[in-house]
């Protein structure tokens, strides 16, 4: 029985970090804010750049890592030093694209929410020699934001998600609990100043 339990927990334990991973998480935001909230995005296209700067531009690290020499011999922590490049890229691209294209204030919010987490993620893990979880930051931020956008209502199903994310990350030994509070902690302190920038700048 026990040999079982722990197999039935490994995989679901697995299943809710796979759903979970970032370019999965941030794509069902957009998708979920496309269709029950007016006033974030202005056409089919913003949907379709904001996906494809958010979700598909740091997904490509997870087929680069394979390929790439350097990247590809160091195996997952390799997959994780990519996967920072490529959200620096595609989150760096989409604030700046925000900020051209001169969107709706709350499509700014969410795009300079991811930017200012990732550089915040980079100077912790790369600068402070701090490991935050880079994975509890990015499911951090579609809940925050859906609790934003959508109210209240949503509070208890985004907390039941985030406990069942940080079981999973706990559980699979992939984080510990000082390194998912701190991402946690980045990416609230990135929705604030977020927040002011959008409101008062």
């Amino acid at each position: 029985m026990d040999v079982i339990n722990i197999f039935v927990n490994d995989r679901i334990a697995k299943d809710i970090r796979v759903l979970s991973v970032p370019p999965v998480m941030v794509s069902v935001l957009i998708l979920i804010l496309a269709f029950s909230k007016d006033g974030i995005f202005r056409s089919t296209l913003e949907i379709v750049i904001t996906i494809v700067l958010l979700g598909f531009v740091p997904i490509l690290a997870y087929g680069l890592q394979k390929i790439l020499p350097g990247f590809k011999e160091q195996g997952r922590e390799g997959q994780r030093k990519l996967a920072f490049i490529t959200n620096l890229v595609g989150y760096s691209a989409a604030f700046l694209w925000a900020l051209i294209a001169d969107v709706e204030n709350a499509l700014l919010l969410i795009c300079s929410t991811y930017f200012f987490s990732v550089v915040f993620l980079t100077i912790c893990n790369k600068g402070l020699h701090y490991r935050a979880s880079g994975h509890a930051s990015s499911f951090t931020g579609p809940l925050v934001l859906l609790i934003y956008f959508l109210g209240w209502k949503v509070i208890i199903p985004c907390l039941v998600i985030a406990a069942l994310i940080i079981w999973s990350s706990i559980y699979l030994k992939r984080h510990t609990v000082k390194e998912i509070v701190g991402g946690i902690v980045v990416c609230l302190l990135s929705f604030t100043l977020s927040l002011v920038i959008t409101t008062f700048v």
